[in-house]
């Protein structure tokens, strides 16, 4: 443990009147050894100190479009904080936060197009606080997003069979399978085009609400 407390660098982080990224950025630069040298607390209020200084760290990451940054240091942060929150058996220390280092993990993630990882993230943060607009709306997002791969393969798949009857025509002889490729081929991406105006005016639906 090093020598400054997580009380003191708290208590100087605090001396400023307004916190923008930069600044924030640029404390955390400064105290980089110190502040990545926490990894073991003495009780749930330090503990607590240290969760809303790494909140403030990944908020000024995120605002500055420094994802990857942003996702990695969550993960870190989390990792530390869940351990000695079980260690220290103080589970009442998950607070908005705790839920707001989660948020920005989510919304990294979802930035950097892992949705698998963003869609879970805010499934837990959905299933926490269902009452909660912004979780849903992120979910919202990430589930769609999540899914686009299957349109894509449906695309993908679709405009191969259009290939296959123009290129290995002669091969085909019957003129109702041609026939049928291209039913199959014009319904797949009717019906995908379908899907995906449906989930769009869904997402836009729910951010009006």
């Amino acid at each position: 443990m090093p020598n400054i407390s997580v009380q003191h660098l708290y208590n100087d982080y605090r001396l400023a009147k307004e916190y923008p990224a930069d600044y924030t950025l640029d404390f955390f630069s400064k105290n980089a050894i110190l502040f990545n040298n926490f990894s073991a607390f003495k009780d749930g209020e330090e503990l607590v100190l240290f969760v809303q200084l790494a909140w403030q760290h990944l908020n000024a990451l995120y605002s500055k479009g420094r994802f990857n940054d942003t996702a990695d240091n969550a993960v870190k942060y989390l990792q530390i904080i869940d351990n000695e929150i079980e260690r220290l058996n103080v589970s009442n220390t998950k607070d908005k936060w705790y839920f707001g280092i989660i948020r920005l993990k989510g919304m990294a993630f979802h930035q950097l197009q892992e949705y698998k990882i963003s869609y879970s993230v805010f499934k837990l943060l959905t299933e926490h606080d269902p009452e909660n607009e912004d979780y849903r709306k992120w979910f919202n997002y990430s589930k769609y997003a999540k899914k686009m791969w299957i349109s894509k393969t449906i695309y993908f798949s679709c405009f191969a069979l259009f290939l296959v009857q123009i290129f290995f025509k002669k091969y085909i002889p019957s003129f109702m399978v041609r026939m049928s490729l291209d039913g199959i081929a014009l319904l797949g991406i009717f019906g995908t085009l379908l899907y995906e105006s449906y989930a769009k005016r869904s997402i836009r639906r729910k951010k009006d609400d």
